[in-house]
Order: structure tokens, then C-alpha cells, then sequence
């Protein structure tokens, strides 16, 4: 795997992998991640697919209320590992703006990535039937506003996706 254009990062950064289900966020998380350790640099991934579900599924009457629960949880994790110098990664749906706004407001290294990708193909990378069994919720998702960057990840590889967030981090670390 390529480095981040051979240079190496000096600031930690929050990385916010935002888009629909199936859009590629784990996958590139779990590079990003890869690629972040091989460059000695502190890092976690927080996936909404792997964390515990005392985190990720919490307790509430709706599921609006266990959406916002979910995000409050995921913001708080990645405020709390920033600020003891980790680059975080997280790789959620984040249905709700107001979250990932939160974070580029309280975190000055913060980039959120939005992985756009049809229906289609997402459908096509669907193998655990998540669509099937959350149709009534699957297509509400409050799309960014202001995304840091844009890729559209039934076009570009994940090496290529990789590629372009490295050279925003760059271009942002650069004088």
C-alpha cells in the first residue's frame, strides 16, 4: 500500500466516512486505518458494524431516538480519543447532520468524507440483508451540506479513494 504521498502526517485528525449503507465506509476505514499504523501514527477505527451494541445499539423508544443515542455515543468516543492525540476514524451512516456538524465545530482537524454511491450498487454489496430487513429506515440520511470531499465509490477503487483523502490531508497540513 502506497504511503500518504510519502509524507508523513504531523496533526491527528478526525475522518468522518459518511454516505448510505453498502457506499465502501468500512472497507476504507479499515484501509485508512492500515495505512495511518504504518506510519507509526496513533489511530482507531470506530465502525458502527463492529462496535459493542451498548454503544452502538442503545436502549430507546424509537428509532429516531436510538439513531441520535447512537451518534451522541460515537461523537463523545471521538472528541474523547482525539484529544488524547489519536487520529479517529469513523465509519457510521451518520443519518443525521447535526451530528457530523458537531464534530466540525468542536474538532479543528476534522474531514468529512462522503461516500456517494446508486442504490444499485449498494444493493449489488448487500450480502448481510440489512436493506431487506430495514426497508421503512434504509433510505432516510440527511445528506452532508458541506462535505470536505466527495467520492463516488462505484467509480474509484478503494486504493483510489484512499488516494484522494490522502492528498486532502496533505494539502491541509501543508503551509
Amino acid at each position: 500500500m502506497n504511503g500518504f504521498l510519502g509524507v508523513n502526517l504531523i496533526k491527528n485528525w478526525v475522518i468522518w466516512l459518511t454516505g448510505h449503507s453498502g457506499a465502501g465506509k468500512s472497507t476504507l476505514a479499515k484501509s485508512l486505518e492500515e495505512h495511518f499504523r504504518s506510519m507509526n501514527h496513533r489511530v482507531i477505527r470506530l465502525d458502527s458494524d463492529t462496535l459493542p451494541p451498548s454503544i452502538i445499539k442503545p436502549q430507546a423508544q424509537t428509532w429516531q431516538k436510538k439513531q441520535h443515542l447512537k451518534l451522541e455515543n460515537l461523537v463523545f468516543l471521538a472528541k474523547s480519543f482525539y484529544q488524547c492525540e489519536t487520529t479517529v476514524v469513523i465509519a457510521c451512516v451518520g443519518r443525521f447532520h447535526k451530528w457530523r456538524d458537531q464534530l466540525r465545530e468542536e474538532i479543528p482537524d476534522f474531514l468529512e468524507v462522503y461516500l456517494r454511491c446508486p442504490l444499485h450498487v449498494r444493493l449489488s454489496r448487500d450480502l448481510t440483508g440489512k436493506y431487506e430487513r430495514n426497508q421503512e429506515y434504509f433510505h432516510f440520511y440527511e445528506e452532508p451540506s458541506r462535505p470536505d470531499l466527495i467520492i463516488d465509490t462505484d467509480r474509484l477503487s478503494p486504493q483510489e479513494s484512499l488516494d484522494l483523502i490522502s492528498s486532502e490531508l496533505y494539502r491541509r497540513e501543508s503551509p
